[in-house]
């Protein structure tokens, strides 16, 4: 690790050794010249009473000099250091180990708690704590009058309710005490982003076995039983539809993961927005029979960049939505516009909907609407979370619009082919 050059550490010992050999060299010369010029003693005198005030003045004046360009240096150096620190995106301190007054706050943590001079530390970084903490760790920077190595860990602030990773380290002040500093930086998303993994690891545990359960169960009915043919017929239409629900469920979670790690890759060429619309009226038709899938799209529309399964893995995971969502024999929609210069795909339903603060949400990682209809439902929250990344790798946008009640439409806009120009040909001379 490297060091801070301390350039200010042996001024004390070169103003003293500066003061002292001009002493002696003034005190030498100026008796030497002295005695050869004046004979008088009582000039003499009165000289070396001169001589003393004039040394006086000359060393006040050299000194004055030299202390000024030594605060001047030590202020430009405390400005820099208070500069860095308050760019940090961090919460830096410096408090006093015995008596807790805090002895600097960095520029962000003082638009967080407020003015802090000559207040303890408790008092400020704490809500409604009048005495130190439970947890302070002070005990642990300093052993046997030593200090220790940096201790890191982890605390949730009670003035804010964010998450910090706090790095406390003892260090010595310019009056020589040691002091206590830290350094906290907000880790609350990466707290709340474990904290969504778990739940998304659970969520898959459970939605794997849940179709796996049913799979397995009339699985093995079918082997231990020889039922009537439509009966074994529906018995297979469920051991399909769990199967594909299964599929999907594993595709969208490693179709995420290739994409998280920069492993998935799209040719994008020019595509109709018919060809998707049509190829999902035909899969929906052959697997689902529970609500009426209409098209919307007019045939003169232009042809958008997009590579075709990711775009119909988009639209897929959009309609398993709107299905999961939505009441038995309602309508969803599936359309195409053009807007701004874009292609405009969506896709409508008539389900449950959701509330206007969920909408800027629901496409961020293992997120889950958190309401009872939606929690009954399942899911792994992977599908748009999904939809975004790979349309993020299509140049484009997704988004969506709810009524709680009513139902919800998602959109999604992808940069549109453009016409060839007619050129004219220059008539020949």
């Amino acid at each position: 690790m490297g060091r801070i050059r301390n350039s200010t550490q042996y001024i004390p010992l070169k103003i003293a050794s500066l003061y002292a050999l001009l002493g002696a060299v003034w005190i030498l010369l100026s008796d030497r010249i002295l005695a050869v010029l004046v004979r008088d003693p009582d000039l003499m005198s009165q000289l070396q009473t001169y001589k003393g005030w004039f040394y006086v003045l000359i060393t006040a004046a050299i000194l004055y000099l030299l202390i000024r360009r030594h605060t001047v240096s030590l202020k430009s150096q405390f400005d820099e250091i208070r500069t860095i620190f308050d760019a940090l995106n961090a919460i830096v301190y410096v408090a006093d180990f015995k008596t807790y007054e805090m002895l600097y706050l960095n520029h962000q943590a003082e638009l967080l708690f407020g003015p802090w001079a000559g207040r303890r530390c408790y008092e400020i970084l704490q809500s409604g704590q009048s005495s130190p903490c439970d947890f302070c760790t002070n005990d642990r920077l300093v052993v046997d009058g030593e200090p220790q190595p940096p201790y890191i860990w982890e605390c949730q602030n009670t003035v804010n309710q964010r998450w910090y990773q706090c790095i406390d380290k003892a260090i010595r002040w310019p009056d020589g005490r040691q002091v206590r500093l830290e350094i906290a930086i907000d880790i609350t998303e990466t707290k709340e982003m474990e904290r969504l993994k778990d739940e998304m690891l659970s969520s898959v545990n459970h939605e794997m076995r849940t179709p796996l359960t049913a799979i397995l169960g009339f699985a093995e009915y079918l082997v231990d039983n020889d039922p009537p043919a439509e009966e074994r017929r529906g018995y297979m239409q469920i051991l399909l539809t769990e199967s594909i629900r299964l599929n999907q469920l594993i595709d969208n979670f490693l179709h995420l993961n290739r994409i998280k790690a920069r492993r998935e890759s799209y040719r994008m060429v020019p595509l109709h927005p018919s060809v998707p619309l049509r190829s999902l009226e035909n899969k929906f038709a052959a697997t689902s029979s529970r609500h009426h899938l209409r098209v919307e799209a007019d045939q003169d529309l232009p042809a958008f960049w997009g590579d075709l399964d990711g775009i119909l893995l988009v639209l897929d995971n959009l309609i398993s939505n709107a299905v999961k969502y939505s009441p038995q024999g309602s309508d969803i929609t599936i359309g195409a516009d053009v807007e701004n210069g874009e292609v405009r795909l969506w896709v409508k339903d008539q389900g449950i909907g959701m509330p206007p603060g969920e909408l800027e949400r629901i496409f961020d990682d293992f997120y889950r609407v958190d309401n009872t209809d939606r929690r009954q439902t399942g899911g792994a929250g992977l599908g748009l979370a999904l939809a975004r990344e790979i349309v993020n790798l299509h140049h484009g946008r997704i988004w969506a619009q709810s009524v709680p009640g009513q139902g919800s439409t998602f959109f999604l806009s992808l940069p549109a082919v453009p016409e060839p120009q007619p050129v004219e040909q220059e008539k020949a001379n």
